[in-house]
């Protein structure tokens, strides 16, 4: 049985400010350390046997807090990087119940975006990917690292929207985010990942849903 500790990036400032990041490559900030600190912190005990990143800085400096002075190879992978939006990157957007075929004004720094256009599997914004294919990077990816890896025990530093899409793949839980540098623990068999002790963090976001 092979364990994932799939965690968050700490916090940026687009997160404050609640801008879209995606492909974008921002950096932690002085929160963001602090909080990926505090996950090195949590995740002390745990013995890597290696560490796979998104090539985002964001995520790749959460990795090396995490592992301090362990000496763990980090192993950068695209495949685990947000999903791309294109066009829609580093606007502040507002996600709405309007129906999908609600014209958006992207020309604006704010922009309202209809959820059901921007989730609807096949709408991929200019110069992005749509939500089926990003599902199916993510799983390709993440699968192949637990095919691929004799590492029993691995760290995976990736985007709140990457673990998302895995675990309601492999899961029950359905959620679309996550506090910032906070981790989910899975394990694989060979052929499944499951999840035998969902987090608080995730029990609190499936209690504020019904």
């Amino acid at each position: 049985m092979k364990q994932f500790y799939i965690f968050r990036h700490g916090q940026t400032d687009y997160n404050v400010e609640k801008r879209v990041q995606s492909f974008l490559d921002i950096p932690l900030n002085s929160n963001g350390i602090a909080q990926a600190q505090a996950l090195a912190k949590n995740l002390s005990n745990v013995q890597f046997d290696c560490v796979y990143s998104s090539t985002l800085s964001r995520a790749l400096d959460t990795a090396k807090i995490v592992l301090g002075d362990r000496k763990v190879k980090i192993i950068t992978d695209p495949g685990l990087r947000e999903r791309n939006l294109g066009v829609l990157c580093g606007k502040i957007m507002n996600l709405t119940d309007a129906p999908a075929d609600t014209p958006v004004d992207i020309s604006k720094d704010k922009i309202d975006m209809p959820a059901a256009l921007l989730f609807n599997g096949e709408y991929a914004p200019e110069n992005g990917e749509s939500d089926n294919t990003f599902v199916q990077r993510v799983c390709d990816t993440i699968t192949k690292i637990a095919k691929n890896t004799d590492a029993k025990t691995v760290g995976i530093a990736t985007h709140a929207g990457v673990i998302s899409v895995f675990v309601r793949r492999f899961t029950n839980f359905n959620f679309s985010s996550m506090p910032n540098a906070e981790y989910i623990k899975m394990q694989y068999d060979g052929e499944r990942f499951s999840l035998p002790e969902p987090p608080e963090w995730l029990l609190q976001t499936q209690s504020r849903q019904k």
